[in-house]
């Protein structure tokens, strides 16, 4: 199997895996706005914060040392120490950050949210920095041994114990935000101990002091640069909860979801195949026609998945949603074109990684994060949420600038931008028509609209982005793929 084959075919499942691991929020959209209000559902974007924070300042996570550590090491057993290591720093110093959020919970609850009632969710959500935790490294290893169908059957596990739990809890139960809060924690747990089990099983339990230290010394830089980062995407409810009303946090989590669809859908599977791979390709004679093969396949999908997202957003949450939240429609274009950029910017920062160059991506985001504190509070007080949407995406594209120069310096990956240039005028153009010339309402001829729309586009940018004969080679593929399977 081909270079390209495989990353197709192991991105395609990894993507299933992945999307039912996240569908439950879509799933659960029309009972989320109807049993829980926007301020409610504000609440649990500022908890999911809180996690994020709590994680990476002391949760000591090290995900993308393992594969890269794991690559290096020639015999087994010292692959498996890798991951074993790692696997028990992580642990140690999560289980200490579950401790710190629980026990300054109601100080917390005071500062985040104006109120110290929500104290008791900030306890039962700090668990879950330890759940993530196990959870995330087992899927790494599954992904660095290449077991995507296993993958995937552990993710569509928890989309049934997570729909179950949340149906039970919430609709039955009707205990609104506090079943929200318990079904993911035992979903969380449930899915996390049997993982764990199942890795160890496989691996073993060999710890090695001087793994430990390499790796700790490769991630530190990684863990300043992923609060910083933490701070570049999600800083911004708490910014909203201070400058306009929980409301419109609720309204802004809404659009996230959405916006977020190009990362869960398309980045995040090609991600788990390629955090690995591209280290064994950096080791071949020629990496370069590699490198930008995945690049414009990324970039492609990326953008072809932005502008279904932009067209078909709206008339999703008219007909999901309760009338309240149907105002997050308006940030949506501007989360989608942030999420093409970040997850560009992840791309090029293989440079960094491969150089062992990793404290550069902390000045990368130090710069991002200044500047966009300067649009969040320039743009929120008057525009709100969207203000905030827009914020972001200007703060995405100028971290990507920066990455691209300065990762030039250290480890070019000799990829032209043109393509990517175009591809986004694409995306813009198509938002454009969309929302200048075509109805929103859920009637025939705005649904056949949008998919010619949306069609036209997609074919520009697969015609701006690739040869040819590559379009042809990767047709053939696909169709050979779906035959066999």
């Amino acid at each position: 199997m081909s270079q390209a084959h495989q990353m197709v075919k192991h991105s395609t499942i990894y993507a299933v895996g992945n999307i039912s691991r996240q569908l439950v929020g879509f799933l659960m959209l029309p009972i989320y706005t109807r049993y829980l209000t926007p301020a409610d559902y504000g609440v649990i974007g500022l908890l999911v914060f809180l996690v994020s924070l709590f994680e990476i300042i002391l949760g000591g996570h090290m995900f993308q040392a393992v594969p890269k550590f794991f690559h290096e090491e020639d015999s087994k057993k010292r692959k498996n120490s890798v991951v074993t290591t790692a696997f028990l720093i992580t642990s140690f110093f999560s289980g200490f950050a579950c401790l710190i959020m629980a026990g300054f919970s109601t100080p917390i609850s005071s500062l985040v949210f104006g109120d110290e009632k929500y104290s008791i969710y900030i306890i039962i959500f700090s668990a879950l920095i330890l759940t993530h935790a196990l959870e995330q490294y087992s899927l790494t290893y599954l992904r660095i041994i290449k077991k995507p169908w296993t993958f995937f059957n552990f993710s569509m596990a928890k989309l049934a114990l997570q729909l179950s739990l949340n149906i039970l809890t919430i609709v039955i139960l009707d205990w609104g935000l506090m079943g929200l809060a318990l079904s993911s924690l035992i979903s969380s747990v449930i899915i996390s101990v049997i993982l764990t089990g199942y890795t160890f099983y496989h691996t073993g339990f060999h710890v090695t002091k001087s793994l430990a230290v390499k790796i700790l010394k490769f991630s530190w830089p990684l863990w300043i640069s992923g609060l910083i980062g933490l701070y570049i995407g999600s800083s911004n409810r708490y910014f909203i909860r201070i400058f306009s009303s929980l409301d419109d946090v609720g309204l802004f989590e809404l659009a996230a979801k959405f916006g977020a669809i190009v990362g869960v859908l398309i980045w995040s599977p090609f991600s788990q195949y390629w955090q690995t791979e591209r280290f064994a390709i950096a080791k071949t004679t020629n990496p370069y026609p590699a490198y930008s093969l995945a690049f414009r396949m990324i970039t492609a999908l990326l953008l072809i998945s932005g502008i279904s997202v932009n067209t078909f957003s709206s008339i999703i949450i008219q007909f999901m949603s309760a009338p309240p939240f149907h105002p997050a429609i308006d940030a949506v274009p501007f989360l989608v074109l942030a999420g093409v950029f970040q997850s560009l910017t992840i791309f090029n920062n293989f440079s960094f990684m491969y150089r062992n160059r990793t404290l550069e991506l902390t000045k990368n985001n130090i710069v991002t994060a200044i500047l966009i504190t300067v649009f969040y509070l320039v743009l929120i007080p008057d525009y709100g949420f969207v203000g905030a949407s827009v914020a972001l995406a200007g703060g995405s594209i100028v971290q990507y600038t920066y990455a691209l120069h300065t990762a030039n310096k250290f480890y070019p990956l000799k990829i032209s931008q043109k393509s990517l240039f175009t591809g986004i005028i694409a995306l813009a153009l198509a938002a454009t028509v969309d929302q200048s010339f075509i109805s929103q309402d859920l009637s025939f001829s705005t649904i056949s609209s949008k998919i010619l729309l949306t069609v036209t586009f997609s074919v520009i940018i697969l015609f701006s982005l690739f040869e040819k004969q590559e379009l042809s080679g990767s047709k053939n593929y696909l169709i050979g793929f779906f035959r066999k399977h």
